[in-house]
Protein backbone atom coordinates (compact mmCIF):
# COMPACT_ATOMS: atom_id res chain seq x y z
CA UNK A 1 0.00 0.00 0.00
CA UNK A 2 1.24 3.00 -1.08
CA UNK A 3 0.74 6.37 1.19
CA UNK A 4 0.67 9.99 -0.07
CA UNK A 5 0.73 13.43 2.24
CA UNK A 6 -1.62 16.50 1.92
CA UNK A 7 -0.34 19.64 3.47
CA UNK A 8 -3.49 21.71 3.33
CA UNK A 9 -3.00 25.24 4.77
CA UNK A 10 -0.84 24.09 7.19
CA UNK A 11 2.44 25.16 9.23
CA UNK A 12 5.66 23.15 10.91
CA UNK A 13 5.14 20.60 7.63
CA UNK A 14 9.03 19.83 8.18
CA UNK A 15 8.89 18.56 11.89
CA UNK A 16 5.42 16.70 10.86
CA UNK A 17 7.29 15.21 7.97
CA UNK A 18 10.03 13.51 9.74
CA UNK A 19 7.28 12.34 12.75
CA UNK A 20 5.14 10.68 10.08
CA UNK A 21 8.11 9.46 7.57
CA UNK A 22 9.47 7.66 11.17
CA UNK A 23 5.36 5.91 12.26
CA UNK A 24 5.24 4.88 8.40
CA UNK A 25 8.41 3.39 8.50
CA UNK A 26 7.45 0.95 10.98
CA UNK A 27 4.36 -0.66 9.20
CA UNK A 28 5.28 -3.49 6.97
CA UNK A 29 3.57 -3.47 3.52
CA UNK A 30 3.31 0.60 3.67
CA UNK A 31 5.46 2.45 1.64
CA UNK A 32 5.44 6.26 1.65
CA UNK A 33 4.61 8.32 -1.67
CA UNK A 34 4.34 11.97 -2.67
CA UNK A 35 3.97 14.91 -0.02
CA UNK A 36 2.46 17.63 -1.63
CA UNK A 37 0.87 21.04 0.22
CA UNK A 38 -2.37 22.80 -1.25
CA UNK A 39 -3.26 25.85 -0.32
CA UNK A 40 -6.89 26.48 -2.03
CA UNK A 41 -10.07 24.76 -2.24
CA UNK A 42 -8.85 24.29 -6.09
CA UNK A 43 -5.64 23.68 -4.68
CA UNK A 44 -6.76 20.93 -2.61
CA UNK A 45 -9.18 19.05 -4.86
CA UNK A 46 -6.36 18.64 -7.50
CA UNK A 47 -3.70 17.45 -5.27
CA UNK A 48 -5.89 15.15 -3.67
CA UNK A 49 -7.75 13.73 -7.31
CA UNK A 50 -3.92 13.05 -7.69
CA UNK A 51 -3.43 11.32 -4.49
CA UNK A 52 -6.39 9.16 -5.10
CA UNK A 53 -4.88 7.98 -8.81
CA UNK A 54 -1.46 7.00 -7.31
CA UNK A 55 -2.11 5.98 -3.58
CA UNK A 56 -4.41 3.71 -1.60
CA UNK A 57 -4.03 5.81 2.09
CA UNK A 58 -4.19 9.54 1.80
CA UNK A 59 -2.92 11.51 4.90
CA UNK A 60 -4.27 15.11 5.00
CA UNK A 61 -2.70 17.80 7.80
CA UNK A 62 -4.11 20.88 8.07
CA UNK A 63 -7.27 22.67 7.54
CA UNK A 64 -9.61 21.48 10.25
CA UNK A 65 -9.48 24.99 12.11
CA UNK A 66 -10.17 27.24 8.83
CA UNK A 67 -13.52 28.73 8.97
CA UNK A 68 -15.99 28.63 5.96
CA UNK A 69 -15.21 27.52 2.76
CA UNK A 70 -11.49 27.04 3.69
CA UNK A 71 -11.94 23.93 6.09
CA UNK A 72 -10.98 20.83 5.25
CA UNK A 73 -13.88 18.53 6.00
CA UNK A 74 -15.87 21.29 4.03
CA UNK A 75 -13.84 21.12 1.07
CA UNK A 76 -13.86 16.96 1.46
CA UNK A 77 -17.84 17.10 1.35
CA UNK A 78 -17.95 19.20 -1.62
CA UNK A 79 -15.70 16.97 -3.43
CA UNK A 80 -17.42 13.92 -2.43
CA UNK A 81 -20.69 15.48 -3.16
CA UNK A 82 -19.55 16.40 -6.50
CA UNK A 83 -17.92 13.75 -7.67
CA UNK A 84 -20.45 11.11 -6.14
CA UNK A 85 -17.84 9.19 -4.20
CA UNK A 86 -19.08 6.38 -2.08
CA UNK A 87 -17.97 6.68 1.48
CA UNK A 88 -17.78 3.53 3.20
CA UNK A 89 -17.63 4.90 7.16
CA UNK A 90 -16.42 7.65 8.41
CA UNK A 91 -15.09 7.77 11.96
CA UNK A 92 -13.78 10.33 14.24
CA UNK A 93 -10.24 10.30 15.30
CA UNK A 94 -10.10 11.55 18.99
CA UNK A 95 -7.49 14.42 20.23
CA UNK A 96 -5.83 13.83 23.23
CA UNK A 97 -4.31 16.92 23.57
CA UNK A 98 -6.87 18.92 23.14
CA UNK A 99 -7.15 20.49 19.57
CA UNK A 100 -9.72 19.67 16.54
CA UNK A 101 -10.23 16.06 16.39
CA UNK A 102 -9.11 14.43 13.24
CA UNK A 103 -11.30 11.58 10.68
CA UNK A 104 -10.81 8.85 9.48
CA UNK A 105 -12.53 7.89 5.88
CA UNK A 106 -12.70 4.72 3.65
CA UNK A 107 -14.44 4.80 -0.05
CA UNK A 108 -14.42 1.39 -1.31
CA UNK A 109 -10.65 0.71 -1.45
CA UNK A 110 -9.18 4.04 -0.25
CA UNK A 111 -8.27 5.70 3.20
CA UNK A 112 -8.34 9.15 4.08
CA UNK A 113 -6.88 10.16 7.46
CA UNK A 114 -7.37 14.16 8.51
CA UNK A 115 -5.32 15.06 11.49
CA UNK A 116 -4.02 18.79 12.66
CA UNK A 117 -0.96 20.27 11.52
CA UNK A 118 0.53 20.26 15.15
CA UNK A 119 3.26 17.45 15.21
CA UNK A 120 2.83 16.70 18.60
CA UNK A 121 -0.87 16.29 18.54
CA UNK A 122 -0.25 14.16 14.93
CA UNK A 123 2.81 12.36 16.88
CA UNK A 124 -0.30 11.30 19.93
CA UNK A 125 -3.17 10.57 17.17
CA UNK A 126 -1.27 8.65 14.33
CA UNK A 127 -0.93 5.32 15.83
CA UNK A 128 -2.35 1.69 16.24
CA UNK A 129 -5.70 2.92 17.02
CA UNK A 130 -6.00 4.84 13.69
CA UNK A 131 -3.37 2.12 11.59
CA UNK A 132 -5.92 -0.81 13.42
CA UNK A 133 -9.00 0.41 10.66
CA UNK A 134 -6.81 0.67 7.95
CA UNK A 135 -6.38 -2.35 5.87
CA UNK A 136 -2.63 -2.99 4.94
CA UNK A 137 -2.52 -6.00 2.33
CA UNK A 138 0.87 -6.32 0.67
CA UNK A 139 -1.18 -7.39 -2.17
CA UNK A 140 -2.71 -4.40 -3.21
CA UNK A 141 1.10 -2.74 -1.89
CA UNK A 142 2.96 -5.47 -4.74
CA UNK A 143 0.32 -4.75 -8.01
CA UNK A 144 1.34 -0.90 -7.94
CA UNK A 145 4.85 0.40 -9.08
CA UNK A 146 7.74 1.68 -6.69
CA UNK A 147 6.47 5.59 -5.40
CA UNK A 148 8.82 8.13 -6.51
CA UNK A 149 8.90 10.22 -3.35
CA UNK A 150 9.28 13.97 -3.84
CA UNK A 151 8.78 16.54 -1.03
CA UNK A 152 7.49 19.99 -1.97
CA UNK A 153 7.48 20.68 1.64
CA UNK A 154 9.82 22.81 3.46
CA UNK A 155 11.94 20.79 5.97
CA UNK A 156 13.06 22.16 8.94
CA UNK A 157 16.90 23.57 8.82
CA UNK A 158 17.74 21.83 11.87
CA UNK A 159 17.50 18.00 12.31
CA UNK A 160 16.69 17.63 16.12
CA UNK A 161 15.27 21.03 16.58
CA UNK A 162 13.65 20.11 19.88
CA UNK A 163 9.70 20.53 19.02
CA UNK A 164 9.37 22.44 22.50
CA UNK A 165 10.90 25.31 20.61
CA UNK A 166 8.47 25.83 18.09
CA UNK A 167 6.69 28.93 18.56
CA UNK A 168 8.91 30.59 21.23
CA UNK A 169 9.53 34.13 21.10
CA UNK A 170 13.26 34.94 20.41
CA UNK A 171 14.57 37.88 23.26
CA UNK A 172 16.15 40.86 21.13
CA UNK A 173 19.32 40.97 21.23
CA UNK A 174 20.91 43.95 23.93
CA UNK A 175 23.03 45.66 21.43
CA UNK A 176 19.98 46.02 18.92
CA UNK A 177 18.19 47.52 21.87
CA UNK A 178 21.06 49.99 23.06
CA UNK A 179 21.59 50.77 19.54
CA UNK A 180 18.00 51.73 18.91
CA UNK A 181 17.90 53.48 22.27
CA UNK A 182 21.08 55.58 20.87
CA UNK A 183 19.73 56.58 17.93
CA UNK A 184 16.33 57.84 19.49
CA UNK A 185 18.46 59.59 21.83
CA UNK A 186 20.42 61.31 19.74
CA UNK A 187 17.63 62.61 17.17
CA UNK A 188 15.88 63.75 20.10
CA UNK A 189 19.40 66.11 20.84
CA UNK A 190 19.44 67.20 17.05
CA UNK A 191 15.89 68.25 17.37
CA UNK A 192 16.68 70.24 20.46
CA UNK A 193 19.43 71.91 19.25
CA UNK A 194 17.72 73.05 16.46
CA UNK A 195 14.75 74.45 17.83
CA UNK A 196 17.03 76.56 20.41
CA UNK A 197 19.04 78.42 17.57
CA UNK A 198 16.21 79.38 16.22
CA UNK A 199 14.96 81.01 19.53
Amino acid sequence: MVCSIIYYIAYKTGYIQRGLSKKLAGVKDLKLGKAVAAVSRDDFCEKFQQALNDSDFIIVIGGLAAGNDRNVMTVLSDYVNDTEMEITFNKRVLNPEGGKDGYLIRSVNKYIAVLPDDPEQVDKMFGSELLKNIDISPDTAAELPEPVITHTVVFAPEQYDPLESIGRKKSLNPLIIAAVVFGALTVAAASIWIILQYL
